[in-house]
Formats: C-alpha cells, sequence, structure tokens
C-alpha cells in the first residue's frame, strides 16, 4: 500500500548529471522524502506527459489566461508530485501517476489530480522555484500555492469540498509545525479556503487553532443535544477512534457491527442491538472474494456491510440464523448496470453497494422468508436525493442502501411485500456536524439505523421502525 505524505515545499540542489549536463536548480515536492530522480527526467522529459495531465494543466491555465508552458514528466516509483527546474531554462511538472491515483482512490474524488497539478503550478507562478528558503519561509510558500489551488478550483467548478479533498485524504500532521518545512494541516485547509473564498467573491473570515481530535468511544451524556432532551443510546453504540477500533467489548455488550464511516482520518463505527447473530470482519488491501466465499460456509452468514475506506475494503458478515438467505455479488470497473438487471430478472435485488480500486461492487440477496422484496429502483445523483427519496417514500417503498459513492449519491429503495407506510417508518437526517443528536432522538423514539454514509460536507442516517 502506497504511503501518502503531507504537502511540503523543501527547496535544495540535487547535483550534476553527466548526460547532457542537466543540473536541478529547485524542487518544490508535493510530498516529504522522495523526490524526482533526475535520472528518471533525462530519460522522460522528451516525452509527453499523459493525455490527462496535459488536459488538466491546460483548462488550469486556460482560466488565468495563460499558454500551456510547463513540461510534464511522468515518473513512476517517487510517490509524488513536483515542480521542478533545471539548468536549461524550462518549469517542469513531474508526477507519480500511482500516487496520483491512490490519493484520489483514498478521497473518492475526482477534483484530487487537478488539485496537486494547481498546487504545483502556483510553486512556478508565484516564483518558488527560483530560490532557496528556511523553513519559515517554505511555509509561507506552501500556503500561498495551497491558496492558489482552491482558487483555481473554484474557477472551474469544484465545490469546497472538492477543492480540499486531496489535502484531507492525507494523515494528520502535528498541529506545532515550529520545526517544520510545511504547514500544519488545519492551516492549509483554511488557505485553500481562503482561495476558493476569493474565486467566489466571498469575504474570509479569520480561523482559529483547532482543538486536538479526542481518540475515544463517544461519551453520550456529555453530549450539548439541543434536538433532544436524551443523553442515553437504547439500542446502539457508537465508537471512534483514529485506527479501528476493537469490537470485543461492544460484541459482549449485545451489540452489532452495522455501518462505519472513515472521514478525516477517523473512524466512526456504528453498533446496534438485534441486528443478526454471529459476526466477523475483515479489511483487506484487495476486493476480498476468497473472505466471502470461506465466510458464506461459516454459520449462515451473509455480507452485511461492505465498503472501501483508507485503500483497503472493509468488509462484514453476519449470520440470521434461521433466516435463509442467497446471495451474489458482482464487480465491475464500470457501474455495473447489466450485472443489476440480470439480478434482478432472477429474484435478486440490492442490499449493499461500494466503490473502490476504481471499482464497482454491488451485494445482492435473494430471500424466502425474510425482507421479501417485490420491486427495486436505483440511481445516482450529483445533489442529495431527497425529492426522490419522498417520491417513492409516498409509494410504499424504503431505502435500502444511500451513499456517498465515486462522488455521487447512490440511492437504492426497495418496495417489500410485507411493508407500507402505515405499519413501517423511515426517516433521513442530513447534518454538517456529526449527527449525534439525531441519532439520540431516533433511538429513543425506537427507530434503529439503517445506514449511514459521509459525502459533499454532509453526514446522512436513515433509521427505521416497524410502527
Amino acid at each position: 500500500m502506497k504511503k501518502l505524505f503531507i504537502t511540503i515545499c523543501s527547496l535544495f540542489a540535487l547535483g550534476s548529471a553527466h548526460a547532457q549536463n542537466l543540473e536541478t536548480n529547485f524542487v518544490c515536492t508535493y510530498g516529504e522524502g522522495a523526490t524526482p530522480d533526475l535520472l528518471c527526467m533525462q530519460m522522460q522529459r522528451s516525452f509527453s506527459g499523459g493525455t490527462d495531465a496535459n488536459e488538466a494543466t491546460k483548462k488550469i491555465l486556460r482560466v488565468l489566461g495563460l499558454a500551456p508552458n510547463f513540461i510534464m514528466v511522468p515518473c513512476p516509483n517517487i510517490d509524488n508530485c513536483a515542480a521542478v527546474t533545471l539548468n536549461d531554462g524550462f518549469r517542469y511538472i513531474v508526477y507519480d501517476k500511482e500516487f496520483m491515483q491512490n490519493i484520489s482512490n483514498t478521497a473518492s474524488n475526482d477534483w484530487t489530480s487537478t488539485s496537486i497539478l494547481a498546487h504545483e503550478i502556483g510553486h512556478h507562478l508565484q516564483g518558488h522555484t527560483l530560490r532557496r528558503t528556511d523553513n519559515e519561509e517554505s511555509r509561507k510558500m506552501e500556503l500561498e500555492a495551497d491558496r492558489f489551488s482552491g482558487f483555481v478550483l473554484q474557477k472551474l467548478g469544484a465545490n469546497l469540498r472538492d477543492a480540499q479533498a486531496a489535502m484531507n485524504a492525507l494523515p494528520h500532521p502535528s498541529d506545532d509545525d515550529s520545526y517544520s518545512s510545511h504547514p500544519a494541516k488545519w492551516k492549509r485547509l483554511n488557505a485553500i479556503k481562503e482561495g476558493w473564498n476569493d474565486a467566489a467573491g466571498i469575504v474570509n473570515q479569520p480561523e482559529s487553532t483547532p482543538q486536538p481530535e479526542k481518540t475515544t468511544k463517544i461519551d453520550v451524556a456529555s453530549l450539548d443535544v439541543e434536538v433532544s432532551d436524551a443523553t442515553t443510546l437504547k439500542t446502539h453504540d457508537i465508537i471512534q477512534s483514529d485506527d479501528f477500533p476493537i469490537l470485543k467489548d461492544s460484541w459482549n455488550a449485545g451489540y452489532n457491527y452495522k455501518a462505519a464511516v472513515y472521514d478525516y482520518n477517523h473512524w466512526y463505527v456504528f453498533m446496534r442491538k438485534g441486528f443478526g447473530g454471529w459476526q466477523a470482519y475483515r479489511r483487506r488491501e484487495h476486493f476480498p472474494k476468497d473472505e466471502i466465499k470461506e465466510l458464506w460456509d461459516k454459520n449462515n452468514s451473509v455480507i452485511s456491510s461492505l465498503d472501501y475506506y483508507n485503500n483497503e475494503w472493509s468488509l462484514t458478515m453476519t449470520s440470521f440464523n434461521d433466516k435463509f438467505i442467497q446471495q451474489r455479488w458482482a464487480t465491475d470497473s464500470k457501474f455495473p448496470a447489466e450485472k443489476i438487471k440480470e439480478s434482478w430478472d432472477e429474484g435478486y435485488y440490492i442490499t449493499e453497494a461500494t466503490f473502490g480500486e476504481n471499482t464497482w461492487a454491488i451485494i445482492f440477496n435473494k430471500t424466502n422468508n425474510y425482507e421479501q422484496f417485490t420491486d427495486q429502483m436505483y440511481n445516482r445523483y450529483d445533489e442529495f436525493p431527497k425529492d426522490a427519496i419522498k417520491e417513492y417514500w409516498d409509494k410504499g417503498w424504503f431505502i435500502t442502501t444511500l451513499k456517498h459513492l465515486n462522488g455521487q449519491w447512490f440511492l437504492v429503495m426497495t418496495k417489500y411485500a410485507d411493508r407500507n407506510a402505515n405499519n413501517y417508518q423511515q426517516r433521513w437526517n442530513k447534518t454538517t456536524e456529526f449527527p449525534m443528536d439525531k441519532v439520540l432522538k431516533n433511538d429513543n423514539e425506537g427507530l434503529q439505523l439503517q445506514c449511514v454514509t459521509y459525502g459533499d460536507g454532509f453526514w446522512v442516517t436513515v433509521m427505521e421502525k416497524w410502527r
């Protein structure tokens, strides 16, 4: 798995090369550690960069009214992207395609590569690759390049979350950057925001230093709850941690894994009482087809949750005791519309979906004595699909899956043989902050979690109950 690095600008000479007498004058790298290899540049500089990189560079410069005058150089295995000047008078942007793709996969956002390239172009246009600096000046230049990237992405049509996606996909640095060549992450995010606001004509407000995150189980009683007077969860347990948490204590207390969200390098795991029996979870670098096959044969378990976070597939399988469930899965680099139609025709319905490693993964269930499906719809939306949800709720259908995947909202709604608006209730809530107050209120009204997701700057929970 590739290690991702936080943005820095470190300027230094790499020395001379024998071939063509080329020398590296200055380098502004996108990540600590690896720097472009001069030999790679000598071998690759005569070839044009990838079409996507060249087109992205042209788009960035077009909004500034500038002609493209950078040489794009793909250099594999450097785990980085860099603005480079050589002693030949040309300006280069050197990039590792796999590094760029890893960040895009982690962020689940198509704007990340444009953001990184805009950052490096900003270094060139602001003269950062023309002089040596100390750490203090280097941190200042990084913020200038970050602000530039935010400005450019707004002009290209990205929202603020898109503009910050690449930075948010990288690990948290220390908030104390006194001895570092790069600023703390919150400063960089704020610089991107300021640039985006400048382009949008929004007046920037000063931001204070953020408080450090706590890595603990959520203490419900200590929360300031505005929506409900409830201070105790009755049928849910929510665990948060920087690393994937140990579930043993929650399992032993009678809760089962229902869903999880990984965002800003932090896990939020939602556990629920009364959801199945025996459980197992696996986290793998590649799609866990062997683990699925193995666990299908164990304790009559089926896939109950599948996600792709932090360059890993996260699989949870649950036993539903005497409930007979047939299951299949399908993966495809393109959205698998034909496979969905084939499964529908054979009586299988979508129960889970995710997107990772440039691959769609769809899970289908076929049941006889449990959650009998009679019809189903799905669609993908650029905006949150509140109107579509209401339309199908009014028909007596219910949300089965709602996730933010590959930059869009993916909604699946199902018609059940035994559910209707009179005997079943479902409710969604959409907030910009962690939805603890919503979960508390719904939990204390007897609703249980169906799904939870985070995307486009919003938390969305779906909770339900029999009336």
